[in-house]
């Protein structure tokens, strides 16, 4: 057991991974699965530009009402499953009631651009298309990236391109309100963004446009050393398309598509960027794996159980007073008992009660639920040897009866 504080109980920070305009993330060790997670702290830096390595994260005040809505937010991404994105494990606030969410951990990955370094065309122009594979499954569900750049798009060592520090909105909507403060890199907004015009699924596509012309030539399509003429460049100056010349005129021709001053301009959607790019370099459309086709099936909105929520709801506030009571969910297989539970937990998390989950499965042991609960509170409150000792035991136990 480490002698510093974990957040929540079971997350230990290790180092720090990187920071940004809306938070710090951390290579922590989870001491509850003894695997090695990702850990975001939302917290609100001092300085907007998110690619400074002196950026000072301060506490935020989270009302309960904004708690509720980032949890949500929380629990949306950790719902979304998809090859291209990153997998958002579990979410939180800790001790200070500051919200955080656990990520997997990309080990030896690298940022896309320099992951498509010495790489062909070919494989470069596939690398984009994963990216905007990760877009048009999050722009299907409404979700915005609002800040993507080649630090929030990874490829790891087996190729695979991973979209993460998506889904903030909630947060930046709230903090960012300053319309000289705008959330992001500069260099990759979109010029709409810069004006604080409405968020469309078009901003992320001349992120993308940015992203791919950097990629080409190794270069942003505009950099100045002053953040005013960075701004003015970007919304009124044209992209210099000389410097593609190396590409086929198709190619460059989605590039400056995508950089279009006007959201209205540039490609509809993420799908339809993908079909342009494919036919560009003359390869074919990405197939729809097993996994992105189940990506699609995976989430799906909360509906039909709000009176049984009501009855959850009012039972958590008698235990908040301390006042505990049990309750025994049934139903067949597939009518939503696993969302309903994950509403409450919601509920519960925003109002400062901690969650613990267990599972048994069928033909296993039935003191398998109680294992991780049994894991969670000792990390919380360490027992006397003695007490130690038994739980060991049966800990021990479960553990070779489910496996």
């Amino acid at each position: 057991m480490t002698d510093n504080p974990l957040i929540a109980g079971r997350y230990e920070i290790i180092e720090e991974l990187g920071r940004g305009g809306m938070g710090v993330v951390y290579r922590t060790r989870d001491h509850l699965t003894a695997t090695t997670v990702a850990l975001k702290r939302v917290t609100r830096s001092e300085d907007k530009d998110s690619e400074s390595p002196v950026a000072t994260p301060t506490i935020i005040h989270v009302p309960d009402a904004l708690r509720i809505a980032l949890t949500n937010e929380f629990r949306t991404l950790a719902s979304l499953r998809h090859p291209n994105i990153i997998t958002v494990l579990d979410y939180g606030f800790d001790r200070d009631r500051q919200p955080f969410f656990t990520m997997e951990h990309l080990a030896d990955s690298r940022r896309i651009i320099a992951a498509a370094e010495g790489q062909s065309l070919v494989e470069q122009v596939r690398l984009l298309v994963q990216m905007l594979q990760a877009l048009d499954f999050l722009h299907r569900r409404r979700i915005f990236h609002r800040d993507l750049k080649p630090a929030n798009v990874l490829v790891t060592t087996a190729g695979r391109v991973k979209v993460l520090d998506f889904g903030l909105s909630v947060v930046r909507d709230k903090y960012d309100t300053d319309p000289t403060l705008t959330a992001g890199t500069f260099s990759y907004m979109a010029p709409e963004l810069i004006r604080s015009e409405r968020t469309t699924a078009a901003a992320d596509l001349y992120s993308v446009g940015v992203i791919a012309y950097e990629l080409f030539t190794g270069v942003r399509p505009f950099e100045a050393q002053r953040v005013s003429k960075l701004l003015t460049d970007v919304m009124t100056a044209a992209p210099d398309l000389e410097r593609l010349q190396g590409l086929s005129i198709k190619l460059t021709a989605v590039i400056a598509r995508l950089l279009s001053k006007n959201p209205d301009e540039r490609y509809p959607t993420a799908e339809a960027t993908i079909t342009a790019l494919c036919n560009a370099v003359e390869i074919p459309m990405p197939e729809e794996t097993v996994e992105i086709r189940e990506s699609y099936l995976h989430s799906a909105r909360f509906v039909g159980r709000e009176g049984e929520l009501r009855v959850l709801t009012a039972g958590l506030e008698e235990t908040v007073r301390g006042r505990g009571e049990a309750w025994l969910i049934g139903g067949e297989s597939g009518v939503g008992k696993t969302r309903l539970l994950s509403e409450l937990r919601t509920q519960a998390l925003v109002r400062g009660v901690l969650v613990l989950t267990g599972q048994a499965v069928e033909g296993g042991s039935g003191d398998a639920v109680w294992r991780d609960v049994l894991r969670g509170l000792i990390l919380l409150t360490p027992p006397p040897d003695d007490d130690a000792g038994v739980l060991k035991d049966c800990l021990l136990y479960t553990t070779e009866a489910d496996y």
